[in-house]
């Protein structure tokens, strides 16, 4: 018969299967799996099932107290992708509290279809002693005596977390219902009173140090203040804390912060307040008594620690006559006590204690015999004393050590000598139970660096909220029948000081500028995306979730094209790709155009951007995009105003050349008659003025047919329908053949024309045609413009940037910038030109000529100084020898 298959393997081995994930699929992995509301541990790998039964019980019920729930239960809220993973520290460890466990994380579906939460211990399983689970039997009960005290178990802290925030004046305008539910409405409405109102009236400041710090502006964490409870003359020690909120001008906005109820610890309010030891007086004054506190004679002690813990667990004390008698003094019946040559003085908790130490710190101590004299038969059976509880002599040997000794079971704090306490500023272990157990002394300080023989160097917090650098060596021992942990705790040398001093302020310093980057990111109007390198969502920035209408943990572990429309898919995936390849495509970052999908449906231009986050293991990569709709917007408006004004234009030169195609004819006709009439073909005309008057209507029609060829001209070349035949001119030699042209015309009106032709001046990409006509525009308009005795010279040349250029130069009137814009506008003709005639279209349609033959029209002029105007080509349209 086969055995039905372990649904929670099979989604490991499906898990697995992912890269991200391939690490569960190693035979040594601690793999636990929690249901979504982080009540039960539905199941562990047989590696972590040991781990599993420290917070759990028999059933796998998450056992009250458990220092990762709320962690979890945050992982399990959405803060898990579904996709690839997320580390996340947690504390697992019941051995090391203070010491996180780095977990893979990832949210996974059973085959049932519920959902589940996957933890996968990245590292070593931490090893923990089984818990014991055997019940005391009737005859075991009633052996042990009735006098006998067993040591009180410490209790777990329960502690009860609300959130507050205050205005500038100190006045609270929000805290979270869970003071109310704790301490009661009456203690508890504290909304819209001042802190000087509410510390007069339920919390009670003994130091009054919270006032100072609120009017300072300071941050502040770990302070210790009362609160008053409904119904009840007790109060409740709260761990206060906050800091103050800046505006963009670094104006107080206000306060917040946190505070802890711790509820176990309630005390009657009437009770004085405990006096703290002045910080470091008494130390100070023992460290200038002592010598071991030198930095050589500390040294040299805690060299020789190993051989000072085998000394004293070997040691005996004779126990005096006298002492034995007065003890007997109370049993006035007892017969007389036998006693041992030797009697050691140390209980047999403090003894085993004491090997822990030594084993730490690398001693090698055998168990030293102890002498017992042999019971007599016939004596009657001593009555039996209880054992010796913890706190007598061997609490004497270990508060003279040198170093800190803290025995624990997880978080709970059993044993700490006076050095440690001395060094923490607390009293005893039940204060410090009361301020947060084990974890507050290392309340997540930065760990220094590993120490020898499996030590840390970490930092250790005191009451006064002060870091002390600190070497940690941890040991397994045993405390009343069960095991629990042994920390040898020695503080560093004043450089490892100045070190974690120097650790701190850095890591202040980066926590404000992340503190300060985030901020940056959530009020940038930008949304920003971060995502692995196989495009899975790690986060978002509030600006995206506002854009894309989506919270950060619904979109958590999906794909970045889930927020993106099916026809931007393979752009996105295109660039991403492109970024992730080493090549050149990396190289080309110039961003894209997207649409992105939001949740009330419909899509939003998008201009997206891509880049690297880090180049580590594990590349992320950020996508920055801006919603361009605006920018779409006004580009498709200038768009359908550029095609209006194209089909305006269209529309006009259609006009005008089925206007001048209309007027040729009849023109045409006019002309022909005149010349006929001229010539006097079919007979002479009797008047001599009929004869002027036929010369005028020539001369006229003359002049509209020219008119009217120009305006088709022009009408063609803005409309981009003047058929042009581009091949090689010879600039030299048709300027020539113009010059030869208008020669006569210069000569009539005694202007003497020069010209000034380059040697082996190469030929132009252009058409003849149209180049004919803008040498003869240009040389009849220089004619027309210069007064008799002016000169007119033409030049070509080959500049040194291998240009061709084609220059006439007059000395005649010249133009103004203003003339030189109006002349460059159809039918418009300057006032000194107008006696010397003209259709106005000369040089806007020489302009158009020009620039359809790919070249430059340049005019330089000034009055009473003579014009200049070029016609330039670029190399482009040069032919090479």
């Amino acid at each position: 018969m086969t055995d039905a298959p372990n649904p929670f393997e099979a989604m490991i081995a499906r898990l697995a299967a992912d890269p991200a994930l391939a690490m569960m699929a190693k035979p040594g992995m601690g793999v636990l799996v929690w249901d979504l509301a982080i009540e039960r541990l539905l199941w562990a790998s047989p590696v972590a099932e040991g781990l599993g039964d420290v917070f759990a019980d028999a059933e796998g019920k998450v056992l009250p107290g458990f220092r990762a729930s709320d962690r979890l239960k945050a992982l399990a809220g959405g803060l898990a992708p579904r996709q690839g993973m997320r580390l996340e520290r947690l504390r697992l460890d019941p051995t090391q509290a203070w010491m996180p466990v780095t977990c893979a994380c990832r949210l996974a579906d059973l085959p049932t279809g519920e959902t589940v939460l996957v933890t996968a211990i990245v590292g070593p399983v931490p090893k923990v002693s089984p818990k014991p689970r055997a019940v005391p039997t009737a005859e075991a009960s009633a052996a042990i005596a009735p006098d006998v005290v067993l040591p009180p178990k410490v209790a777990k802290p329960t502690t009860v977390r609300f959130v507050w925030q205050a205005d500038a004046a100190t006045r609270f305008i929000h805290v979270s219902p869970n003071l109310v539910e704790a301490v009661g409405p009456a203690a508890g409405n504290i909304v819209g009173r001042t802190w000087d109102e509410v510390s007069r009236s339920v919390a009670r400041d003994p130091e009054g140090a919270i006032a100072s710090l609120f009017a300072h502006r300071e941050t502040w964490s770990g302070r210790t203040i009362f609160w008053s409870l409904d119904s009840s003359p007790k109060e409740v020690p709260v761990d206060w804390a906050g800091m103050p909120i800046f505006g963009d001008d670094r104006a107080l906005v206000g306060f917040r912060g946190f505070g802890l109820l711790r509820m176990d610890a309630a005390r009657e309010a009437e009770q004085p307040d405990e006096e703290l030891p002045a910080p470091n007086d008494e130390a100070a004054a023992d460290d200038e008594e002592s010598p071991d506190l030198t930095t050589s004679d500390d040294e040299s002690w805690f060299a020789h620690l190993r051989d000072r813990v085998a000394e004293a667990l070997a040691s005996s004390k004779p126990v005096a006559p006298e002492e034995v008698r007065s003890e007997q003094a109370f049993e006035p019946t007892a017969k007389p006590a036998v006693v041992p040559a030797r009697q050691s003085t140390l209980s047999s908790v403090e003894r085993n204690a004491f090997r822990e130490i030594a084993r730490a710190l690398g001693a090698r101590v055998e168990t030293a015999p102890v002498e017992e004299t042999p019971a007599v038969e016939e004596q009657e059976a001593a009555p039996a004393v209880p054992p010796e509880a913890p706190g007598s002599n061997g609490d004497k040997v270990l508060d003279r050590l040198p170093i800190g000794v803290l025995v624990h079971q997880g978080e709970e704090v059993l044993f700490a000598n006076r050095f440690l306490l001395d060094l923490t500023g607390y009293d005893d272990i039940d204060q410090i139970a009361r301020e947060g157990g084990l974890v507050s002394l290392f309340r997540g300080s930065p760990v220094l660096q590993g120490a020898d023989e499996g030590g840390s160097q970490l930092a250790l917090t005191n009451r006064r909220n002060e870091s002390v650098a600190v070497e940690v060596r941890p040991a397994a021992a045993e405390w009343n029948g069960e095991p629990a942990s042994v920390m040898v705790i020695r503080k560093a040398p004043e450089a490892d000081q100045a070190r974690l001093r120097a650790v701190e302020w850095d890591l202040r310093e980066h926590e404000s500028r992340v503190h300060e980057l985030e901020s940056i990111l959530d009020t940038a109007t930008d949304g920003v995306i971060v995502f692995d390198e196989t495009g899975r969502i790690l986060s978002l920035n509030r600006s995206a979730e506002a854009l894309f209408g989506y919270d950060q943990r619904d979109v958590v572990g999906d794909a970045i094209t889930v927020l993106l429309a099916p026809e931007s898919h393979i752009v996105a995936l295109g660039y991403l790709e492109g970024l992730r390849s080493p090549g050149v495509a990396s190289l080309l970052n110039d961003g894209r155009e997207v649409l992105g999908r939001v949740r009330q449906g419909g899509t939003i231009p998008l201009f997206m951007t891509m880049g690297h986050v880090n180049d580590g293991p594990q590349r992320k990569f950020c996508a920055v995009l801006r919603d361009i709709t605006p920018f779409k917007k006004a580009e498709g408006e200038l768009v359908g105003a550029k095609r209006a004004a194209e089909q305006a234009s269209a529309q006009k030169s259609d006009l005008l050349a089925k206007i001048s195609h209309e007027i040729r004819t009849p023109l045409n006709a006019i002309i022909g008659f005149a010349e006929v009439m001229l010539e006097e073909r079919f007979g002479p005309i009797g008047n001599e003025r009929y004869k002027n008057y036929l010369k005028d209507v020539h001369a006229s029609g003359a002049h509209v047919i020219s008119l009217v060829n120009d305006l088709l001209d022009l009408a063609k070349v803005e409309a981009g329908r003047m058929e042009l035949t581009f091949t090689s001119v010879n600039l030299n030699d048709l300027v020539s053949s113009c010059v030869a042209l208008l020669q006569p015309q210069a000569a009539r009106d005694r202007i003497v024309m020069r010209t000034s032709f380059a040697v082996k001046l190469p030929p132009v990409v252009a058409d003849e045609r149209s180049m004919r006509q803008i040498a003869l525009n240009l040389i009849s308009n220089a004619i027309k413009f210069t007064d008799a005795g002016g000169q007119v010279i033409i030049s070509t040349a080959l500049t040194d940037r291998g240009e061709v250029a084609f220059r006439v130069r007059d000395t005649g009137i010249g133009m103004t910038e203003n003339e030189i814009e109006a002349a460059l506008e159809p039918f418009r003709q300057l006032a000194t030109s107008r006696k010397r005639g003209g259709t106005g279209l000369g040089l806007p349609l020489t302009k158009a000529l020009v620039e359809s033959n790919r070249g430059a029209l340049q005019i330089s002029s000034h009055p009473n100084d003579g014009t200049l105007v070029e016609v330039i080509f670029p190399p482009t349209r040069v032919l090479a020898e």
